[in-house]
């Protein structure tokens, strides 16, 4: 009973602690977080900085049509969490592991970084801001990096998928 309670509370622990770890503050810190998980090869810490699965399923439900039943609406829940297990977390790794893949069969020098934001996008709704954020590599075969995130209440996640390109992909609006 004792070692239950342990695990338990370590878990907990554990949970707390990579949320607070996921919530980056700006932009640059989001940025070099990630860039820190490509470069130590760590999918976990990469996870932490994804917008949480709860606030996912928040905004999938409030763009839900209003006039669904509550069974039609368990049922579009339920498959929304399975979607995002099964498919997106998937994508989220495997484009992890392509950059992480990128940066070491290239000369990819991450040094001197600074973020910019290209694009914002259009909210889904209020404290919910996505944007299209670059960095320029220089000295490095690839020069270009991208990565979509979003600043919800206040804190940046990351959200979508991250590019490295040789030349520039997307340009300033």
């Amino acid at each position: 009973m004792k070692y239950r309670k342990i695990i338990l509370i370590c878990s907990l622990l554990f949970l707390i602690n990579n949320h607070i770890h996921g919530q980056s503050k700006s932009k640059e810190e989001l940025g070099n977080a990630l860039v820190s998980s490509i470069l130590n090869k760590n999918i976990d810490g990469f996870k932490a900085l994804l917008l949480p699965q709860h606030v996912t399923f928040k905004l999938l439900e409030k763009n839900a049509p209003e006039n669904i039943d509550k069974e039609a609406r368990d049922s579009l829940k339920t498959k929304s969490e399975a979607n995002f297990n099964n498919v997106l977390m998937p994508q989220y790794e495997n484009n992890f592991w392509e950059i992480v893949n990128l940066n070491e069969t290239h000369k990819i020098d991450w040094s001197n970084l600074k973020f910019m934001v290209l694009y914002k996008y259009d909210s889904k709704e209020e404290g919910y801001n996505p944007f299209l954020i670059h960095s320029k590599l220089i000295n490095s075969d690839y020069n270009h990096f991208y990565f979509s995130a979003v600043r919800y209440k206040g804190e940046w996640f990351f959200e979508d998928k991250m590019e490295i390109t040789k030349k520039e992909k997307y340009g300033a609006k």
